[in-house]
């Protein structure tokens, strides 16, 4: 397939172009290139198209001639979304919404959205796809709305699915320092400290980051066509796990005098998911495990690993709103969505 991945050059993007290339697929990455910090020339090859362009404002010809979109470009978590308001919505909605629908005017076949768990906010029960979403922050509820539009889109030319990403971790060269098991392991690697937000009783869903490029590539190379209109869960039952534990087992990998130290305030996020419908649509089970992507992490912080503004994607997203110019990339751009 001729695909498209917009985020192209971000932290799963990282994982999934190489992935499409090592499945036969031809393959361009659209990036804005805010927070690369590693050449994506150098880590793709010159197999691999890099646009340097914004979901929001790009020429529509730009997407002409693709069997295939999988669309990863967002804000891309829960804090980040709650920096700016409108940018998360100009971004993760807007222009993704535009996206899809210029996708499927031009005669894509295949669309794929990377949505989150976290549309379920906080929930006593196991939640499956029947569960009401509970969006308690900006980007869960701009992921709810991308959803609901970009799934109205589907019919029988033009399959659109969102898959709904558990928690993210593992390394991708485009690390990220903002995500929890990353963060916790990395700084009690460095620190002796593992620095836990209170009081660690919260539940969460992971998926390494190698185990999103499975899902996203079998998805988009699936012949079936339930998949169309539906938001899926994409995670693992045995990772549905308390933060409390997860912080033990980092601890478990450290040297025997290192601490958990708690910070902040309570997280009202908390929430369980069941993933059994990947499993039944497209057979889709994680390889990955909490201590295979602990271990990664560790190995690399023994061969070099450094600590980059890059790798803070909250930190780094306030210093470039503090500028004029970047502000108006932001904010001030406004996308047209096709109709």
């Amino acid at each position: 397939m001729n695909v498209l991945v917009t985020g192209g050059t971000g932290y799963i993007g990282r994982i999934l172009v190489p992935d499409l290339l090592k499945h036969g697929h031809t393959v361009t990455a659209m990036d804005r290139g805010f927070i690369d910090y590693s050449d994506p020339v150098k880590d793709y090859g010159s197999n691999v198209n890099i646009l340097r362009d914004d979901i929001r404002t790009c020429d529509p010809s730009l997407l002409r001639n693709y069997d295939a979109v999988i669309d990863l470009a967002a804000l891309s978590n829960d804090p980040a979304g709650n920096l700016n308001k409108m940018s998360t919505w100009d971004i993760n909605y807007v222009g993704r919404v535009r996206i899809a629908r210029l996708s499927k005017k031009l005669g894509t076949q295949r669309y794929i959205v990377a949505s989150s768990c976290s549309v379920y906010g906080f929930k006593d029960e196991v939640c499956n796809e029947t569960t009401p979403v509970n969006p308690l922050t900006t980007y869960a509820e701009a992921n709810v709305a991308v959803e609901r539009d970009n799934n109205a889109l589907n019919d029988k030319k033009f399959r659109s699915t969102s898959l709904r990403f558990a928690t993210v971790f593992g390394y991708s060269q485009r690390f990220r320092l903002d995500l929890v098991i990353n963060a916790m392991t990395f700084y009690g690697y460095t620190n002796n400290v593992i620095r836990m937000m209170r009081d660690g009783l919260q539940y969460r869903p992971f998926i390494h980051v190698k185990d999103v490029s499975r899902a996203l590539i079998s998805t988009m190379e699936s012949d079936n066509e339930e998949l169309g209109g539906q938001s899926i869960n994409i995670g693992s039952n045995t990772l549905n796990l308390q933060i409390k534990d997860v912080a033990e087992s980092i601890k478990s990998k450290l040297k025997s005098d290192s601490k958990i130290e708690l910070y902040g305030d309570p997280d009202n996020r908390s929430y369980k998911v069941n993933f059994d419908l990947a499993k039944q649509l497209i057979n889709f089970e994680t390889k990955y495990d909490l201590n295979y992507g602990i271990e990664e992490i560790i190995d690399k912080c023994e061969n070099g690993l450094n600590d980059i503004p890059q790798m803070h994607t909250v930190d780094y997203y306030k210093k470039l709103l503090e500028y004029e110019t970047e502000i108006k990339k932001f904010s001030n751009l406004k996308a047209k969505i096709i109709l």
